[in-house]
């Protein structure tokens, strides 16, 4: 069944591909939601699911698949996405890519197989297949700065991929399988695990993105083709997150202990700076690629600070951040579209008066990402920072600015791209609002928002059974209560 899962998009892709017209984007939808479906199905049954079967025995690569609660949550945050962003273009039909439905669909099986891999190698074999889906929905439609964007959201993302590969090739000669069950297990001197705990980080700290290997996200956002900003930070950008966990934290734990403190730094340093940069951003698509840094940065230092609160609170905030930073970029593109493919904030004024749903649709998005209590990300990021206080609360109260400052280029940029006067050179004969498709989507993501935020207990639960395990392989245990 998890095949056929993964799949099923990439054939739906194939057919899209092949049809014409309004059928392509008919069928893209009817593929996602059908993805969908099968996801919650698998999510439900997921106990009794797996495969393994020997792939490439003289290496020890193993084609297994299994989903449990991390992938399980990520898996069922990417086909919901998917299935947003594709019910949102059907009401496209003259300016539509004829190849972004198929490519989308195909982005969406490479994924969801990526989450669901069970063995290093396979794991790897999809990480990079991503790539291709996202280079062409980036660079679609000719544009030179477009071309630009995606070739270096290419070139960095490959660096970071034969960096991986390296610690991968070292993992073929040390140990008998790459399943990460027996990489688990597998007798790794100190000294290799906390050299391939570097490896794996730096690879990953390209796709997540963390500081200083950030600079190709906000590029890629501001000059990608329409739609793909929404999939690179809902999709890929927590294929990252979660090869940490994976890599980092499960097949190298000690090495994981080892690095912990220059690790969450570096995740500090990311926290400060990408809230400051977006803050100081005129472009929209910017402002939101620099506050996904800043998300990242949260996420990592969760993660790294070994405590069951806080590495819960950060595998549920990869699946929050997405959901919360979809519908927020969702918004940001219809705003765009309303201003004549204007970027910069201070081109806009007095767009709630024409476009009120709109308008609501950003503050809701925007109040979600700045972690408002009754949000996803409150739930994931208040539980991060205590988790983290308890083990470093130094570093966690400095991770506070983040949180102001978040505050600021929300609610700044809401006022001035919504309220206000109109700003000189507006038509307001342009379209008023956005249409039923799009309120359609927007609700759907923010009322999943809104659900799991004031009741998370379940995807705690889902994501509990990894922070355990983490923290088991770690051999971390959560710090005394007064002691650090």
């Amino acid at each position: 069944m998890l095949t056929l899962l993964g799949c099923l998009p990439i054939a739906g892709g194939v057919v899209a591909w092949l049809a014409r017209g309004r059928a392509r984007q008919v069928i893209g939808f009817c593929v996602a939601a059908l993805t969908l479906c099968g996801v919650v199905t698998a999510v439900v049954y997921r106990s009794g699911l797996g495969v393994s079967y020997s792939w490439m025995p003289q290496v020890g690569a193993y084609y297994a698949l299994r989903l449990d609660g991390l992938s399980a949550w990520l898996s069922g945050v990417s086909a919901l996405i998917v299935a947003v962003v594709c019910g949102v273009h059907l009401s496209k039909r003259e300016h539509a890519a004829p190849t972004f439905v198929p490519l989308v669909l195909i982005l969406e099986g490479l994924t969801l197989f990526t989450f669901m891999a069970d063995d290093a190698l396979l794991f790897f074999f999809f990480f990079e297949a991503t790539l291709v889906p996202m280079y062409f929905l980036i660079s679609g439609g000719g544009d030179a700065r477009r071309a630009g964007a995606a070739l270096k959201f290419l070139l960095y993302s490959l660096a970071g991929g034969l960096v991986l590969l390296g610690g991968i090739l070292y993992l073929m000669v040390a140990g008998p399988s790459l399943r990460f069950e027996d990489l688990a297990q597998s007798a790794l001197s100190t000294v290799a695990q906390q050299v391939l705990c570097l490896v794996f980080f730096v690879s990953f700290a390209v796709k997540a993105p963390l500081v200083p290997l950030h600079p190709w996200l906000p590029d890629a956002l501001q000059h990608g083709q329409p739609g793909s900003p929404v999939l690179l930070v809902g999709l890929l950008d927590g294929i990252g997150l979660y090869g940490m966990v994976r890599f980092c934290i499960g097949v190298t734990p000690q090495g994981a202990s080892w690095a912990a403190f220059g690790i969450e730094i570096v995740a500090l340093v990311t926290v400060v700076y990408g809230a400051l940069a977006a803050a100081v951003s005129r472009s929209l698509l910017r402002l939101a690629g620099f506050a996904s840094i800043s998300h990242a940065g949260f996420m990592v230092l969760g993660l790294f600070a070994f405590t069951t609160a806080s590495m819960t609170g950060s595998m549920v905030y990869i699946g929050a951040h997405a959901l919360s930073a979809s519908a927020l970029l969702l918004a940001i593109s219809w705003a765009v579209a309303r201003r004549g493919d204007s970027l910069k904030r201070g081109d806009f004024g007095g767009l709630a008066r024409r476009a009120p749903v709109l308008a609501g649709v950003f503050l809701m998005a925007g109040l979600a990402t700045l972690a408002l209590p009754g949000s996803v990300n409150f739930a994931a990021e208040f539980t991060v920072i205590v988790g983290a206080w308890a083990r470093h609360p130094v570093l966690a109260a400095v991770s506070l600015v983040g949180v102001l400052v978040a505050g600021v280029y929300v609610l700044w940029s809401y006022q001035v791209v919504f309220t206000g006067e109109p700003a000189v050179g507006d038509k307001p004969s342009k379209p008023h609002d956005i249409g039923r498709l799009s309120r359609l989507g927007a609700g759907v993501l923010l009322a999943a928002i809104l659900f799991v935020g004031i009741y998370p207990g379940p995807v705690q639960q889902l994501v509990g059974e990894n922070s355990q395990m983490a923290m088991t392989q770690a051999q971390a245990s959560d710090p005394e209560p007064g002691g650090h």
